[in-house]
C-alpha cells in the first residue's frame, strides 16, 4: 500500500485505525513509565506493575509498525503522522493527569505540527 493519502477509503480507514491504535499504545506505555518511575528509585520502578505495562505496549506498537512496513506503507507518511498524534496525546495526557501547562507556543506547535504532516502527506 503506498502512502495514507493514496489508499482506497478502507484501506485508509484501517492504515488510520493502525496508526491511531500504534501511537496510543505509545502515549499511555510513557504514562506508565512516568507512573513506575514516580519515586526517583531505580529499584521500585523496575519491580513495578506500571513498567511491566509500559513495555507491553511498547512492544504491541512494534508490532503494529511492523504490520504497516511490511504491508508497503511509506516511512516519511507513516512517521509524520505518528510524531504528531504522539505529540497530541502525550501533550492532553500532561495536561489532563499531571496537571501541566499547556503553553501558547506548544498550541502553535501542534498546529504546526498537523499543517506540516497535512503538507507532507499532500499529493
Amino acid at each position: 500500500m503506498p502512502a495514507l493519502t493514496n489508499a482506497l477509503p478502507a484501506a485508509r480507514l484501517t492504515q488510520s485505525l493502525i496508526v491511531g491504535l500504534a501511537v496510543i499504545a505509545v502515549a499511555v506505555a510513557d504514562i506508565c513509565l512516568k507512573q513506575a518511575t514516580a519515586r526517583n528509585d531505580l529499584g521500585q520502578a523496575m519491580r513495578s506493575p506500571w513498567l511491566w505495562g509500559a513495555v507491553g505496549l511498547y512492544l504491541l506498537q512494534i508490532v503494529f509498525f511492523t504490520y504497516a512496513f511490511t504491508s508497503g506503507w511509506q516511512l516519511s507518511a507513516l512517521g509524520a503522522w505518528q510524531t504528531a498524534l504522539y505529540a497530541i496525546v502525550v501533550l492532553a495526557a500532561g495536561v489532563i493527569f499531571y496537571r501541566e501547562t499547556l503553553t501558547p507556543a506548544q498550541a502553535l506547535g501542534l498546529v504546526l505540527a498537523l499543517g506540516g504532516v497535512t503538507l507532507i502527506n499532500w499529493r
